[in-house]
């Protein structure tokens, strides 16, 4: 049966949240007040909606994460069911790494041409 929250944060999939900032940083509100750790998903309580600082409100859309970075590698112990801010998180060294090797190949590349 597929996931209905990312399986890190809990975020439910298709449902519009608020992104806390400044004192409410990493957390997320949901539409009935509720509010929780955007990292392991624990339930923080319930909060006024005027009393919760917004960054900005955000659809979650659960995305799979290969562990291994192997899109080949479907096992279940490779895969996760994640939103985007913590498979973005997830992946963030890897897309660093294979950025920085896109540039060291195009200067390469440049100087066989210079």
């Amino acid at each position: 049966m597929p996931s209905t929250a990312g399986e890190q944060c809990k975020s439910p999939n298709g449902v519009l949240i608020a992104r806390g900032a400044g004192r409410d940083v990493d957390t997320y509100m949901t539409n009935d007040a509720e509010v929780f750790h955007a990292g392991s998903g624990e339930h923080l309580g319930r909060k006024r909606m005027s009393d919760y600082e917004v960054g900005r409100m955000v659809k979650i859309v659960l995305t799979i994460s290969h562990l291994e970075h192997t899109p080949e590698n479907c096992d279940p112990a490779n895969l996760r069911a994640w939103c985007q801010r913590c498979h973005l998180r997830y992946d963030a060294r890897h897309h660093a790494e294979n950025a920085q090797r896109t540039r060291r190949d195009r200067k390469a590349i440049g100087d066989l041409f210079a």
